[in-house]
């Protein structure tokens, strides 16, 4: 297994309630993922905005989350010491939902939507 699976497999873990929740297509009260983060000292960062609609759009195209855009008008994310990835939930009122790993590189793309950043790679056309 990779790195990524790893990081899943042990965040999913951690949440177990939001595996269930994931699997049927409901949502958890968000002191559920956000305790269990904080209790392993980890950390819980509401983001912003542009990041939200950005990750939306990630969301949406991954092959791995269900078709569709997530729930929500807001987004967290959870970090846990020793894992440069993250777990992404989406956030409806006071539920969690729809929880979407998200690798470092993807951490580093959201920090430049944070800051606005344009990035742009190769020559363009």
């Amino acid at each position: 297994m990779n790195k990524r699976s790893l990081a899943l497999a042990g965040a999913l873990t951690v949440l177990p309630q939001m595996v269930l929740a994931a699997e049927t297509g409901q949502c958890v009260d968000v002191s559920v993922p956000k305790q269990a983060i904080e209790a392993r000292n980890g950390k819980w960062i509401e983001l912003t905005p542009e990041q939200w609609e950005f990750l939306r759009g990630i969301y949406a195209m991954n092959p791995l989350t269900p078709p569709g855009l997530p729930y929500g008008d807001k987004a967290a994310l959870a970090k846990v010491d020793g894992n440069s990835g993250g777990l992404i939930f989406f956030i409806d009122g006071d539920k969690a939902c729809t929880p979407m790993p998200v690798p470092d590189t993807l951490l580093s793309m959201m920090d430049d939507v944070a800051t606005a950043k344009i990035n742009h790679e190769g020559s363009g056309l």
